[in-house]
């Protein structure tokens, strides 16, 4: 009988030292999954703004090519004005 304690009481040792273990691994894992989701979190925020930024530089592009289109317009009314009183 004291050879069946004894051995029960070695495996009890052996799986409280096991999952002792195991909750550290368990708790190194979350914290893992906390920073990889933070990360995730911040990168998906860059790339929200890098849309917005990119966005924004279309709409002056736009405006920048609207100007541009007006003023080679103006200068071909100039050119055929200057053609005009020659």
């Amino acid at each position: 009988m004291s050879i069946t304690i004894q051995t029960l009481q070695s495996k009890v040792t052996g799986l409280l030292t096991e999952n002792k273990t195991l909750d550290g691994e368990v708790k190194a894992t979350q914290e893992n999954l906390r920073l990889s989701a933070n990360q995730n979190q911040r990168i998906s925020q860059e790339l929200n703004q890098y849309k917005m930024n990119i966005q924004a530089n279309e709409g002056e592009n736009s405006a920048l090519k609207a100007k541009i289109q007006k003023l080679l317009s103006e200068n071909s009314i100039l050119g055929q004005d200057i053609q005009g009183a020659q």
